[in-house]
């Protein structure tokens, strides 16, 4: 259904999958489930994230220059440091994973070093999870369901579980079902209502109305499992001709007198932008619960690895109904899939799975050695000439034009910072204020100071004399406006949070906004013929706007903290949404790119509509 391999190297792995007339996988069941070729450190998290780089589709290949992921070195304790990079701008960013599969890799691989070791666990009762997680066509469906000829994770596990239950009291049952728009439904025997997660008196999850069916063969299982994939939701968008559309799971439940193990197997739906796809009415819904489910899963690993003691099953369907399988002794492992021939989707999947493992990254950008420039204060040098012409008012007039311009944030008011004519004025100050000491020195009549035949190095001596007894009250307050008049004609940084800023002596503030561009309001009141009631529509109209666009400022400026302050906006959500300035300095432009951090369309309503009701609290 998404991305599939290469089939240029797939005769040798299609002779390998070959079936026996059991109809079973022919695999050594036992030896390579428990004991893999080539098996990875084990990990001392409860979730593994590990990567998995699909090949060039021929389309791909003639107009790729490489793929976008490698593999800079592995660690002590099993886990790879990768990098991406950017073919345009050579951006690269470096993240740590717990395993790394190339596309020289193949899927019997990823079982064999991933999948294969979880499964014996679920014969003592340990339940275990896998997810292949990444964007729209990074082979995600390929990896977990593979194809006819090239078997994925779920016919090889089925197979390594039947060939296990063989000659023991074991036996195997499953159930299949996707979570579609946050709603669950069977895809083994559909039924009208949706199936009901619910705590049983122990406070177990019970699945109401979803059907296990018991297996004895790799035949029967085919035939059930296939029946499940046609019912799926699938659809046709810009990415791919054939999207997942659902969360998907497949659940191999193994039982024995009163223990009983589960091993899910889950086809994430791909992530999506929706800025970049554009896409509209329920694609564009769908879309927002994937991206929300997603994010809520990221929230659940990242807090499992870290130990926390609350942790977020209830913030989506996908999370609650395998609680049971996710935490305490049960074992996960996050396959993040990619497209090697997309930097941004990689970087984007790749940031989120390595956030899960709680691994900042670190980012590097190849630039062009410039010679450094010496900083002229123009300024300054355009008020002394202009005092020198006598021309006071032009220097009055500027000094409105050159007042740093401050902005006013929800918490709080920043100020004008002193004017550069004050440093000239202090100047003047410190020279009527010592005048008494110049004039001694170098006018005083006393003083016998020859105008000729005077040694070079008397007249040197003469005016160092002179300036030392200036330079300091000249230097102090120098010192003291220096700095901010350099910040003040620096570039305006349309991604920082203004800061505060000194008061000037005077005490004058003027409070401006940030450079924006100019929005026409309608003026109702200036239209012949215009009613009270129209009047007071467009003027509800531009509050509402107003408010939406200082709510994305905020949201595009505003530090952690102040983040968290926000209804709707938690530690994690304020992280995410850290990260996402970092890649776009402005990344929320209307309200429909706070879909992007996991919100639906009414949750958002619901948080403007709180934020406009504490207006009048």
């Amino acid at each position: 259904m998404e991305a599939a391999a290469t089939p240029a190297r797939s005769a040798a792995r299609a002779r390998a999958a070959s079936r026996d007339p059991s109809g079973a996988l022919s695999r050594p069941p036992m030896a390579d489930a428990a004991t893999p070729a080539r098996s990875a450190a084990p990990s001392s998290q409860p979730v593994r994230v590990v990567l998995r780089v699909r090949p060039f589709l021929p389309s791909e290949a003639a107009s790729a220059t490489g793929p976008c992921v490698s593999v800079l070195g592995s660690h002590p304790g099993g886990e790879v440091t990768v990098q991406l990079k950017d073919q345009h701008t050579s951006r690269t960013e470096h993240y740590m994973l717990d395993a790394f599969f190339g596309q020289e890799d193949d899927i019997n691989q990823i079982f064999d070093r991933e999948v294969s070791t979880l499964i014996p666990g679920i014969f003592k009762g340990i339940n275990a999870t896998i997810f292949a997680y990444g964007a729209t066509g990074s082979g995600k469906t390929y990896t977990i369901q593979g194809t006819e000829d090239f078997p994925g994770l779920i016919p090889l596990a089925a197979s390594t579980v039947l060939a296990l239950c063989t000659g023991t009291w074991c036996s195997m049952e499953i159930s299949y079902y996707e979570v579609y728009m946050e709603r669950c439904y069977d895809l083994l025997e559909p039924k009208a209502k949706e199936v009901l997660a619910l705590d049983d008196k122990d406070g177990n999850i019970q699945l109401k109305g979803l059907s296990w069916v018991p297996v004895r063969s790799m035949e029967e299982f085919q035939e059930l499992y296939s029946i499940g994939v046609q019912r799926r939701k699938v659809a046709h968008t810009r990415l791919n001709a054939i999207s997942s559309r659902s969360h998907a799971v497949l659940s191999l439940q193994v039982s024995a007198d009163v223990m009983k193990g589960k091993l899910n197997l889950i086809d994430l739906a791909g992530s999506e932008d929706n800025r970049r796809i554009f896409n509209e009415g329920i694609r564009l819904q769908e879309s927002a619960k994937i991206n929300q489910s997603l994010f809520a899963l990221s929230n659940v690993i990242s807090a499992l690895n870290k130990n926390e003691l609350r942790i977020p099953y209830r913030e989506s369907k996908l999370t609650r109904i395998l609680q049971d399988s996710l935490g305490g002794s049960s074992r996960a492992v996050m396959i993040a899939c990619l497209n090697p021939a997309e930097y941004h989707e990689s970087v984007n999947t790749v940031s989120l799975a390595a956030r899960s493992r709680h691994i900042e990254n670190f980012t590097s950008t190849a630039r062009k050695q410039e010679t450094p420039k010496v900083k002229v204060d123009m300024e300054a040098k355009l008020r002394a000439w202009l005092e020198s012409k006598g021309k006071t008012k032009s220097i009055q007039r500027m000094d409105g034009l050159f007042s740093p311009i401050a902005s006013k944030t929800p918490l709080s008011m920043s100020h004008m910072k002193q004017p550069a004519s004050s440093r000239i004025s202090c100047r003047a100050k410190a020279m009527d204020q010592d005048g008494g000491k110049v004039k001694k020195i170098l006018f005083d009549p006393e003083v016998n100071v020859p105008t000729e035949n005077v040694p070079r190095e008397h007249m040197q001596n003469e005016v160092n004399t002179a300036k030392k007894a200036v330079l300091p009250s000249v230097t102090l307050c120098n010192e003291k406006h220096e700095a901010s008049l350099r910040k003040a004609l620096s570039p305006i940084s349309s991604n920082r949070a203004p800061v505060n800023q000194q008061i000037s002596d005077n005490g004058n503030c003027a409070v401006l906004l940030e450079p924006q561009t100019p929005i026409e309001t309608s003026k109702v009141e200036n239209i012949p013929g215009a009613t009270p009631l129209d009047k007071f529509n467009a003027l509800g109209s531009n509050l509402k706007d107003a408010l939406v666009q200082q709510y994305l400022d905020l949201l595009n400026v505003a530090n952690k903290e102040e983040l968290q302050q926000l209804k709707g906006i938690g530690a994690r959500r304020a992280e995410y949404i850290l990260e996402l300035r970092e890649e776009t300095p402005r990344p929320f432009k209307t309200l429909a790119d706070l879909e992007n951090i996991g919100l639906s369309s009414k949750q958002i309503q619901d948080i403007m509509r709180k934020t406009a009701s504490g207006i009048f609290k």
